[in-house]
């Protein structure tokens, strides 16, 4: 058993972890909030309110932790400076293992939005600590959008977008001509996967959880197959993306397209080097997840 902490409590992927560090019932979980959380007091996890700006708040709270993960979610340069703080937190509270908050793809070059990780990825291998980056591919919750049954439960929290197919519009936007290869995680799979290498004697630098994969056109086709309708689909050049990033100015869609060159440049089909060490984890598949949300009764 370890202490953890989990700091960036109230973000999705952090609850789902959360979730999964509890349910093992192994670990002293510390939650890092910016608010009160007594809902997961009264779960067992110990909530303690911080302000990222006060170094020596930050680094009492972490007294007696381990590990620190970080699942903090924010636009703009807060997602940088309270990780940077975070980490000069946990190294002065002697800290042995940190991650930082990356949760996808590490695409620090090709996606806007995740340029401002890259310092704090540099800053967390020069620390000193023990790390790993959760490398997950897209959430396959991302699909649970608008679905018929039990949408909060597919969703997991999550309350963006669908990506690449819009299954309630019956749509889907295709990077190139279909046939790369797209990994995908459910979150509650990852907290799984994540409380599970809690256990593990040595970290990879990278630690890659794949719940699927499929390319883009299999997909379609058993979303066609489960839901019984037929989408229509609009196919997307690498040169017509490069525009649309360009010439976006709304930051979603921009990351839409980032998304979808993501995958037709290869950057989304990924292998995976946690679940081959955790055979007990049995991830949700896409057929299941389909069936359960969108399937006919």
């Amino acid at each position: 058993m370890v202490t953890v902490a989990v700091a960036g409590g109230n973000s999705t992927i952090a609850s789902n972890i959360i979730n999964a560090i509890l349910a093992s019932k192994k670990h002293r979980l510390v939650v890092l909030s910016r608010s009160p959380q007594p809902d997961l007091e009264t779960r067992g996890a110990v909530v303690k309110v911080v302000d990222y700006e006060s170094h020596e708040q930050l680094t009492k709270a972490l007294e007696g932790v381990h590990t620190v993960l970080s699942c903090i979610w924010a636009y703009g340069p807060v997602i940088a400076t309270s990780q940077l703080a975070l980490l000069e937190a946990a190294k002065e509270a002697k800290v042995k293992r940190f991650v930082p908050s990356e949760w996808a793809v590490p695409a620090y070059d090709k996606v806007t939005y995740y340029k401002i990780k890259e310092s704090v990825w540099e800053a967390v291998k020069k620390s000193g600590l023990e790390y790993t980056r959760f490398i997950v591919g897209l959430w396959l919750n991302i699909w649970a959008a608008e679905a018929p049954r039990e949408e909060a439960v597919g969703r997991s929290g999550y309350l963006g977008p669908p990506l690449i197919i819009d299954i309630k519009a019956g749509t889907a936007s295709i990077p190139g001509d279909g046939s790369r290869k797209v990994a995908f995680t459910d979150m509650r799979d990852i907290g799984k996967y994540v409380t599970a290498a809690l256990d593990f004697e040595k970290w990879d630098e990278d630690s890659v959880i794949v719940g699927g994969k499929v390319s883009v056109n299999e997909f379609i086709e058993k979303v066609e197959r489960i839901t019984g309708k037929s989408l229509t689909k609009t196919y997307f050049s690498l040169e017509q993306l490069d525009g649309l990033i360009a010439g976006n100015k709304e930051p979603m869609m921009t990351m839409i397209y980032e998304f979808l060159k993501l995958i037709e440049v290869g950057d989304v089909d990924l292998t995976a080097t946690v679940n081959q060490k955790v055979p007990e984890v049995k991830p949700i598949t896409l057929d299941e997840f389909l069936a359960r949300h969108w399937g006919s009764e």
